[in-house]
């Protein structure tokens, strides 16, 4: 196939989705639109300047270069409107952009909206876009909460406590930022009250430091999923990728931001393709699109033109996704055939 006839391939196909921060989908034009509006500080409204500021073409220093880098998404929540708007936009892109007909948007209250705007009003509000988005279009859809760590213990205390309130109207919950500065063992306890109350976990880990800290996050939080998981390639013993395969978990990966973060050294190397053929279930996300500069139809065409998958291994990946998605027995069974994948002739 060529390389035209690969793309063409590829936007055409129907995507899942599990690993999309809502924050990171906030739009070059959304932001400097809301920032105009709303009489905030932005370093330049010349559209072009402006989205070359905004997005990351290049790679960062570190993970937590790259985070530095979210502060105009972060500040575009400023109204319920807002709030509105990009949960629309977030969904709207995935769908007419990428084919995307299993969606999972997940975000942090506290990052997202901090002080500024009630997290519960907000997440009614955003919780009504995606059930109308549902019922308007062909995109099953879900959402996960988020506790980032640098937020400290406080934050992530309220945040199990609004994830339980709402367990009704989330399908997951996850932990993000640094995994280095804030290990898995501060937050047993907390994830322990996730657990009781039904809530599927995800959690972010082996996207920076060593494949200890995935060891430990799977020792200590028993996640059925995780985001990224890419430094499993680097335990030389084996035993995580054992301990992933044992316990079914699915990996989250996203090519562009491992790059970009410098989880790995180049996209040739990313792990992807040797966690599929050692039998680990692996699905593949955009992470956060409109700041990375990325979406699934590039995720997609790098797997396979620079990872070296087959078409098949997407088709894999894709059924991985759909099986290990938090969406209810009914929505999972309709996201196969969204999917256009047959449950039990592919997994």
């Amino acid at each position: 196939m060529t390389e035209n006839g690969l793309n063409a391939y590829i936007r055409k196909l129907p995507k899942p989705e599990l690993h999309r921060h809502i924050e990171g989908c906030v739009r070059p034009g959304t932001v400097l639109d809301i920032a105009l509006r709303r009489g905030l500080d932005i370093p330049s409204t010349d559209p072009a300047e402006l989205e070359h500021m905004y997005r990351i073409y290049e790679r960062g220093e570190s993970l937590d270069g790259i985070l530095s880098r979210f502060g105009l998404a972060q500040n575009s929540f400023q109204t319920y409107e807002d709030v509105e708007r990009i949960t629309y936009e977030a969904c709207e892109d995935a769908y007419r952009k990428e084919n995307v007909r299993l969606l999972e948007l997940r975000f942090s209250p506290d990052f997202m909206l901090g002080n500024r705007l009630d997290w519960q009003k907000s997440f009614d509000i955003i919780n009504s876009v995606i059930c109308s988005f549902e019922k308007k279009y062909p995109v099953l859809c879900g959402l996960i909460i988020i506790f980032s760590r640098s937020y400290g213990i406080k934050s992530a205390e309220k945040t199990a406590d609004f994830a339980v309130e709402n367990r009704k109207n989330i399908i997951g919950f996850d932990l993000a930022d640094s995994e280095n500065l804030y290990p898995p063992a501060l937050y047993v306890k907390i994830i322990g009250r996730i657990h009781a109350a039904g809530i599927p976990l995800t959690v972010h880990s082996g996207e920076e430091g060593g494949w200890q800290n995935m060891a430990d996050t799977i020792r200590l939080l028993k996640p059925a999923r995780i985001g990224h998981g890419i430094k499993a390639a680097g335990d030389s013993s084996g035993s995580v990728v054992d301990a992933v395969k044992r316990n079914g978990i699915l990996l989250e990966t996203n090519p562009w931001s491992n790059y970009l973060t410098r989880a790995v050294d180049s996209i040739e190397a990313h792990p992807l393709a040797e966690f599929l053929r050692s039998g680990i279930k692996c699905s593949i996300g955009a992470d956060d699109p409109e700041i990375l500069n990325t979406d699934l139809n590039r995720e997609y065409s790098l797997a396979v033109e620079k990872i070296g998958l087959t078409l098949q291994e997407i088709d894999l990946c894709r059924a991985f996704a759909a099986e290990s998605c938090f969406l209810p027995e009914d929505k999972k069974q309709q996201a196969f055939i969204e999917l256009g994948l047959n449950r039990t002739g592919i997994l």
